[in-house]
């Protein structure tokens, strides 16, 4: 018998998963059917799971409905009717919150501290998964407990720091991980890292990644002079080092099974929920209008074309005459039943290109437009290539014929007055299923142009806290309203 060693260790993740996805800290330490000093090549994996789970599960619906990549419907008694129209409360996020902050973090944590000292592979690789969790819980959150929430046993009510405070400490922690990964190690990931296998170097390649994000967010509608400095002295720091994502290959993504329970967490809701979720009118429309031919993998047709669901009414026009996800957030397509293998992609290589892309755009007044178009249409050959992982040859060839087309167009230059605008829209169609980062670049640029839901007079701009946080952590800040600005960069 065949032993598949990816499936022994995605399994051991998904059981460490369950153990503790939905408790306190304090009550994990007291767990008796939990392992009390596990191997860091057991916790890594668990992290590692939970957080491929927790960023195609809720966090992804609640942004990804904000932002206009999806909507729902389902009628009033729909729980993603209810987040379209922005009524998300603190209890919807307890989950959230405790998959991460006592389950993925405490995990990372216990690895970084059991092999710093011997094994700073392990260490390296936990800290820049540590990095990107809190980059991307900052964008939702705001601030956040950092300083004081690693030492869960001895502070359950640790305080918050502020978000820019965070941003600013990541990027120390991301140099730490990136030494720590090239220092000799007595134990180094192998299989046991679901994200890049080991691979040191791609390790390395998504740490300058991650910066370059961050730096990218210092770019805001109203941010500074002072802002700008900093993220063009931050991005040239990175390229200097010539050590950035080369290809698809090198994607931060989780890879999902095609068993039972181990299938990716988009493609599971939308089997449980199946009327609920749908492409939004917004992100179809703009493909639309481009005669975008990633909308073959992208959506099912509906009728002889693509139809997007209107965001904020599907507790009133209740409906299912809309496309619904493909192969492109479900896996193959066989006997019309998709194999649920697809990724959570969470950061990858088109938007890494659009991210220098926005960079060149803005550097010497625009004066390096030529330099952002040509990672301008590298990021829309890496979405396009991406976009047919899971195809058949036929949907394959329907959207790599595009290409060239799409390419050939004004879709695929950029010019002086809307280059902006075109490389938002690009990131906004190539992060499809990306959760968090979509909505931020519509934060920081306006871009693409939303439409509050009626009777709404605007977008929500931050996550509620958790209901759970507040009621146990007096340091928890007041949050009235999810319209207010709260993040450091959104101004």
């Amino acid at each position: 018998m065949k032993i598949n060693i990816k499936e022994i260790v995605f399994g051991l993740a998904l059981a460490m998963i369950g153990l503790n996805s939905c408790k306190k800290f304090v009550d994990i330490n007291d767990d008796p059917t939990r392992l009390k000093d596990p191997d860091a090549s057991l916790v890594l994996p668990a992290a590692q799971g939970r957080l491929g789970f927790t960023m195609g599960s809720d966090i992804h619906r609640f942004t990804s409905l904000w932002v206009q990549q999806f909507a729902a419907q389902g009628g009033g008694s729909a729980q993603p009717t209810q987040y379209d129209k922005y009524a998300i409360g603190e209890s919807d996020v307890n989950n959230t919150w405790a998959a991460t902050f006592s389950g993925t973090l405490a995990d990372l944590q216990k690895v970084i501290e059991k092999t710093k000292a011997t094994s700073p592979k392990y260490a390296g690789v936990a800290e820049l998964v540590k990095a990107y969790v809190y980059q991307t819980h900052v964008d939702a959150f705001g601030d956040l407990p950092y300083s004081e929430a690693i030492g869960y046993e001895a502070n359950l009510k640790p305080k918050f720091d502020g978000s820019s405070t965070i941003y600013d400490n990541l990027f120390g922690l991301i140099d730490e991980g990136i030494a720590d990964i090239k220092k000799a190690s007595l134990l180094t990931p192998t299989t046991d890292d679901l994200f890049y296998g080991g691979d040191m170097d791609k390790w390395e390649r998504f740490g300058n990644a991650l910066k370059l994000r961050m730096y990218i967010h210092y770019f805001s509608t109203n941010g500074t002079a002072a802002d700008a400095t900093k993220a063009k002295t931050g991005i040239l720091a990175i390229l200097a080092t010539n050590k950035l994502l080369r290809s698809n290959a090198d994607n931060l993504q989780m890879r999902f099974l095609t068993s039972a329970n181990q299938t990716n967490p988009i493609h599971q809701f939308e089997g449980s929920r199946p009327n609920q979720f749908f492409p939004s009118k917004t992100l179809v429309d703009i493909m639309n209008a481009k005669n975008d031919s990633r909308r073959n993998s992208f959506f099912t047709l509906q009728g002889a074309g693509y139809v997007g669901a209107t965001n904020g009414n599907g507790d009133v026009v209740v409906s299912t005459a809309f496309s619904r996800m493909s192969t492109y957030l479900r896996g193959k397509l066989a006997a019309g039943l998709y194999s649920g293998e697809a990724p959570i992609r969470m950061l990858t290589f088109a938007e890494q290109n659009q991210i220098l892309a926005e960079y060149y755009a803005r550097t010497n007044g625009g004066s390096d437009l030529a330099t952002a178009d040509t990672y301008y249409r590298a990021g829309i050959t890496a979405s396009f290539a991406s976009a047919i992982e899971f195809s058949d040859a036929t949907e394959a060839s329907a959207v790599t014929g595009g290409l060239a087309t799409y390419l050939a167009s004004a879709n695929g230059t950029l010019a002086t007055g809307n280059a902006l605008q075109k490389i938002i829209e690009e990131k906004f169609v190539s992060n499809f299923g990306v959760a968090i980062e979509p909505w931020t670049d519509w934060r920081r640029t306006g871009f693409p142009a939303l439409a509050p839901v009626t009777p709404a007079t605007a977008i929500p701009r931050i996550l509620p806290y958790s209901f759970n946080e507040r009621s146990y952590n007096p340091n928890t800040p007041a949050r009235p309203s999810v319209f207010v600005k709260s993040v450091f960069w959104d101004k």
